[in-house]
């Protein structure tokens, strides 16, 4: 009779603890809303068609502006205007398509233009060191701001804009968002490619190798987001609210190492979970709200 007894609460202890999984199976943060800019996979690796799609993978709009996967289009802050590298120079043009601006060539083949949190500056990667330029254009000129022998290779904003957070074959490094001071490295993570700084300022996400990490700041320490061999996963982007992030994810081209086959942009918690695809072909580059 004891033993009957304890089989029925051992089985009311496990329906219930099954409720709550369930509870909490479904109790995933809605994605915030806003647009996620993408470079769309296309025939011709390294390349797509800049497209802009909303966290759900619904309402595409196609910009008819094929770029080179560097070119990192970015959302101003306000969502009204898009920065993005095309060849030799970085460009600005509002966030319909129209008016687009030539700002300023860089040294080397500019790479991924991120608008600072004020929308007064955009920086880039040229020659493995990290420039800003006025949003204004040549008239400012640009800055550089690292000047080191690291090989920075993408640069994410503060969200204050004091700082700026580099990725690069050494780790990420944190410098001033003045150029001045020395730079202070945060992660040895090796092999990191792109980064992006939480909305909240405690943590930045960072592709390195083939897998995502997140490394908080306060205590520098870090925790894997991957880890699936064979697959790629790149290109991490944070939700407006800080809730969410969006990434590529591919099976790697057994041809190429270290190269996506058709990658597609999944969304995730900034916490791992509920890791789903999107549906949409491609690379995500920004996500904003919306005017």
């Amino acid at each position: 009779m004891r033993r009957s007894r304890l089989s029925v609460a051992a089985l009311a202890i496990a329906v219930s603890v099954a409720g709550l999984s369930a509870t909490r199976a479904e109790a995933a943060p809605a994605p915030p809303g806003g647009r996620i800019l993408t470079l769309a996979v296309t025939a011709e690796r390294g390349s797509g068609e800049l497209r802009s799609v909303r966290p759900d993978g619904s309402g595409a709009y196609a910009y008819s502006l094929r770029l080179s996967w560097w070119a990192g289009p970015d959302y101003s802050p306000d969502g009204s205007r898009i920065a993005y590298a095309d060849w030799m120079e970085v460009w600005a043009m509002n966030a319909d398509g129209t008016n687009a601006q030539n700002l300023v060539g860089g040294p080397c083949a500019p790479e991924s233009p991120r608008w600072s949190p004020d929308a007064r500056w955009i920086a880039f990667e040229s020659c493995g060191d990290i420039y800003k330029v006025s949003a204004k254009g040549y008239a400012s000129g640009f800055v550089n701001l690292t000047n080191d022998d690291l090989y920075t290779l993408r640069a994410a904003w503060s969200p204050l804009g004091a700082r700026i957070a580099t990725a690069g074959p050494s780790g990420v490094y944190l410098y001033r968002a003045d150029g001045t001071g020395a730079p202070r490295r945060v992660s040895d993570l090796p092999d990191a490619t792109r980064l992006d700084w939480s909305p909240d300022g405690r943590t930045l996400a960072v592709a390195a190798g083939d897998d995502l990490w997140t490394v908080d700041l306060p205590t520098g320490a870090r925790r894997r987001m991957t880890d699936t061999p064979g697959v790629i996963e790149r290109h991490p982007v944070w939700s407006p609210d800080g809730r969410w992030l969006a990434f590529s994810r591919g099976p790697e081209d057994p041809n190429d190492p270290g190269v996506a086959l058709t990658p597609e942009v999944w969304l995730t918690t900034a916490a791992g979970t509920h890791s789903h695809s999107t549906g949409v072909l491609g690379i995500p580059t920004s996500w904003r709200f919306q005017p």
